[in-house]
């Protein structure tokens, strides 16, 4: 029997693109990966991460601290558990602004949330009690944090130079605690000495703030850690020099 020719030009086309589709099926399905249940791409969480602005993580950190309050364990879990999560590397800065001065710092060291309570927190440093054991028991928390996420490290010691530019914008009791934090971490070795050159800005030398913070700063080292160590760290640091007028005025 005869085909009718209009059928013959219909289904030509048709049956091209059916087997197009099935070769792509099986292309896809040949090549394809297979994907556990459950399982997220690497990508995803990265795209998580970048989601996160400053304020964002801010709100984050500080909601946490708070809940945790003055259970310096509680901190520790929270700040380690909480790294999985958020851009610890992207938002360094803040972190350690929060968790020292208890909000984000503008240049300068004048808080920049300061008038909204919601934004602050007095679980920090400066909010801390003035006493040596819980200087001691924060120094614990940041050597954790550290030791945890080794690439908070050199973040860390900027902070602290960064702090040490701004003592005159924090108030005694602050720079007091802030002096006696810093010593404790010299003399564990989570900080290195080469972080004291912030202290001989012209600013603060020449209003007696640094020698004030360096003395603070040299007792709690020296309750740590005996001269000879003290002063090693210095000549490796090549401080030796400028800060001996400092130790002497513990001796």
């Amino acid at each position: 029997s005869s085909v009718c020719p209009s059928a013959v030009s219909y289904c030509l086309p048709v049956c091209a693109r059916e087997a197009a589709r099935a070769a792509h099926r099986y292309f896809m399905n040949k090549h394809q990966k297979p994907v556990l249940t459950g399982q997220r791409f690497k990508t995803r969480k990265r795209d998580e991460k970048e989601k996160f602005e400053p304020t964002v993580f801010r709100d984050t950190i500080i909601q946490g601290l708070n809940e945790a309050g003055n259970e310096l364990e509680a901190v520790a879990k929270f700040l380690d558990t909480t790294g999985s999560r958020l851009d610890y590397r992207r938002y360094a800065d803040t972190l350690f602004d929060i968790l020292i001065a208890g909000s984000m710092l503008a240049p300068g060291g004048t808080r920049i949330d300061d008038g909204d309570k919601t934004k602050v927190t007095s679980h920090c440093v400066f909010g801390a009690n003035e006493d040596y054991e819980t200087m001691r028991n924060y120094a614990q928390v940041f050597s954790k944090l550290i030791r945890r996420y080794k690439y908070l490290e050199k973040a860390f010691e900027d902070e602290i130079k960064k702090l040490l530019l701004f003592l005159k914008a924090f108030s005694e009791a602050e720079q007091t605690k802030l002096a006696v934090l810093t010593g404790i971490l010299l003399a564990s070795g989570t900080l290195p000495a080469t972080i004291l050159t912030s202290l001989f800005t012209e600013n603060i030398v020449k209003e007696g703030i640094s020698a004030s913070f360096a003395v603070k700063l040299f007792k709690a080292w020296m309750s740590e850690k005996d001269a000879n160590s003290v002063t090693s760290s210095l000549r490796k640091a090549n401080l030796d020099k400028r800060l001996l007028v400092s130790i002497l005025l513990l001796a």
